[in-house]
């Protein structure tokens, strides 16, 4: 069968910003695809106001997938997301991030988890694959430890990164999609995820890990990251506000968080990368509360003087 000129059954969403290598390495990844739960699908990224507009060949990957690139002024990845969701020609959609590595058999789990629940939002497990990197694998463990408490069953899970997941398209843009209101990363997943919840469709969480995260991270990278999801998580509150309907993150997240890290911990054998990894998660505790802050106070400025927001 000739894919490329096949129906298009499902679009890849990546939005992108300043990261050309990484990006071609995730497309790399994607032309890996088995394909055995559908026949063709095309990748649309978005170039958010990149510094260099995001130059492809889409011959490269010609015999794979249909690749579209679009350009806009930088938005955020939310409105990114958007924007190439609003392009796509297939009735599913799939989102992933430029410094991702999808496996082969990434999409096929997704179709086939959609085909047996079409009104389901459903996404994949990740894992860090720079482990020699401190920050990054702390970064891992953050996730591993948010997955773990809310979606303690996969069936009926809470919460999915944006970075890895897939639903159809016509829920997507039901829901209008990813809240445009949250400039930055942080938060704008969370509160997808709340939303598909509140409109009584399920999410699933398929354990086993499609998708390679190599995101390389400094120190000063880490506390950066940490910091606007702190920013996100007040902006994510308030939305839930003016909702009139809040899903926290499942009860008891914070209770829980130090014998949950623990466990995590436990099993590493070098003590050196214990106290590291256990000295990123008090960094990422302490950045995320001065960003949620920030943005209160910021609020508060704004508010009381709008000339200088």
């Amino acid at each position: 069968m000739d894919r490329k000129h096949s129906p298009i059954e499902i679009s890849v969403i990546i939005p992108t910003f300043r990261r050309p290598a990484a990006l071609r390495q995730c497309l790399d990844a994607l032309a890996l695809q088995t394909m055995q739960c559908f026949s063709s699908f095309e990748v649309i990224v978005v170039d958010d106001g990149s510094p260099e507009p995001v130059e492809l060949d889409p011959h490269r990957w010609d015999n794979h997938f249909i690749l579209s690139v679009i350009c806009q002024k930088n938005a955020g990845p939310a409105a990114a997301r958007n924007r190439g969701a609003e392009a796509a020609s297939g009735m599913l959609l799939a989102f992933t991030d430029d410094d991702c590595l999808p496996g082969p058999g990434w999409l096929d789990a997704l179709v086939s988890a959609l085909q047996e629940t079409p009104e389901a939002l459903v996404g994949t497990a990740t894992w860090n694959g720079i482990p020699e990197n401190l920050f990054s694998a702390a970064s891992q463990l953050i996730i591993d430890i948010v997955y773990d408490h809310n979606n303690q069953h996969p069936d009926d899970a809470h919460f999915l990164a944006s970075n890895n997941f897939a639903c159809a398209r016509r829920y997507f843009l039901e829901m209008r999609g990813f809240d445009e209101s949250f400039p930055r990363p942080g938060a704008e997943d969370r509160d997808y995820c709340d939303r598909w919840r509140i409109s009584g469709r399920k999410i699933r969480f398929l354990p086993h890990p499609y998708v390679e995260h190599r995101h390389f991270q400094t120190l000063e990278k880490y506390l950066d990251l940490h910091f606007r999801y702190g920013r996100g998580a007040y902006l994510y509150q308030i939305k839930g506000n003016e909702r009139g309907v809040f899903l926290p993150m499942h009860p008891g997240f914070y209770e829980n968080l130090v014998p949950t890290a623990l466990a995590h911990l436990a099993p590493l054998e070098n003590p050196q990368r214990q106290a590291g990894l256990a000295l990123a998660l008090i960094l990422w505790q302490l950045a995320n509360t001065v960003g949620y802050f920030t943005e209160v106070f910021s609020r508060l400025v704004s508010r009381h003087n709008p000339q200088s927001g």
